[in-house]
């Protein structure tokens, strides 16, 4: 895993999170999976995780 350096940045998943939103939004789509998903990314992001891969959410997820 590199310890999750390098790869796809989380602030870029963060922003596909985000345009999927708006997508799912002017269709009035109900996407609560796609919400949640960019809740944790945008606190992962807030966190100063940005820059590392998306899969690094992992680690916060592990309780």
């Amino acid at each position: 895993d590199n310890d999750y350096q390098g790869g796809f940045a989380t602030a870029l998943m963060l922003k596909d999170l985000k345009l999927a939103m708006e997508a799912a939004q002017s269709v009035n789509a109900d996407v609560p999976m796609g919400a949640r998903a960019a809740e944790l990314y945008a606190q992962f992001d807030a966190a100063g995780k940005g820059g590392m891969d998306f899969s690094a959410i992992i680690q916060s997820l592990k309780n």
